[in-house]
């Protein structure tokens, strides 16, 4: 199969480097690696030299660069796939998704298994990744029977999308700046009706949870409350009790005990003052994600 890969990228040179190492390092390689970013000084040079490397100007903002990544995807492309700038792949991690591809044509999107998540829980260093997937190369059989269950959503850090069905598809950008939940949104969209998302055990990965690059906590915090409401009034994407339960009340919670246990690896203060606005933004009549660039 020929892979393009897209990664959005803002203000972390160093760290998108090493992630396009480990993609180069990959058992099947991709044909080609698109870099989404917003200005050169977000590259570094030696990053630019890498095989396969290609930049696309983009404005700032998760969905726009993901989507102006998608349109220079070349032609002839069987998989697409989405990875944030902070990911370290397992050597087989594209050979993996390619056989599951390969092997049942009705499956859009899948994830591959995070043998550690930064993104949602403690990050870790390059060098703990780097370590984490050299000890699974190690052991890793080939050719193990495929395993992969039906999940509810596409996990942008690491989402692969068989390119003939989700062509005609983009990213909200109504949803601008980190475009809290533009890969549940954009693969709800793109299996509807259809086979959902899967997870699949087989393609591996370490997410560091880098979180130096994202927008504040206020503009994080808005938009997780009014983000997921947004999703329901346009596709009815969730419940409103999934949304009260898994967004609103555990980012709340964990906003106040992050608050009263000085967690320093997120800005919780302002987490939780952006949850306040966007109530606020909601019981006020309106559902705004673009809000956002006002506050």
């Amino acid at each position: 199969m020929k892979i393009s890969v897209v990664i959005s990228t803002l203000n972390r040179p160093p760290v998108l480097h090493d992630t396009i190492v480990s993609i180069t390092r990959q058992e099947l390689k991709p044909h080609q690696i698109l870099i989404s970013h917003t200005g050169v000084e977000h590259i570094l040079p030696e990053t630019l030299a890498l095989p396969g490397v290609e930049t696309v100007l983009s404005p700032m903002g998760s969905c726009v660069q993901r989507n102006r990544g998608l349109d220079a995807v070349a032609p002839g492309t069987d998989l697409v796939v989405f990875l944030d700038d902070d990911i370290e792949l397992c050597a087989s991690y594209f050979a993996e998704m390619a056989r599951l591809f390969t092997s049942h044509p009705e499956i859009k999107i899948a994830n591959g298994r995070m043998l550690h998540d930064g993104g949602r829980g403690k990050r870790i260093s390059r060098e703990g990744a780097i370590t984490l997937c050299r000890r699974y190369d190690d052991v890793h059989i080939r050719n193990a029977p495929l395993s992969y269950k039906p999940v509810g959503s596409g996990y942008g850090c690491n989402m692969a999308c068989r390119y003939s069905s989700i062509a005609g598809f983009r990213f909200d950008e109504r949803m601008p700046l980190y475009g809290f939940l533009e890969d549940r949104d954009f693969s709800h969209r793109a299996t509807l009706g259809g086979h959902p998302p899967v997870d699949l055990k087989n393609a591996v990965a370490v997410h560091l949870g880098w979180r130096s690059g994202r927008v504040s906590g206020v503009r994080l915090g808005f938009a997780t409350i009014v983000n997921p409401i947004y999703l329901k009034r346009k596709a009815n994407t969730f419940s409103f009790a999934f949304i009260f339960v898994q967004y609103w009340m555990r980012c709340l919670v964990g906003n106040v005990l992050g608050l009263i246990t000085c967690d320093k690896e997120y800005d919780r203060a302002g987490l939780l003052k952006g949850n306040f606005m966007g109530w606020h933004h909601l019981l006020s009549g309106k559902c705004d994600p673009e809000h956002i660039l006002h506050l």
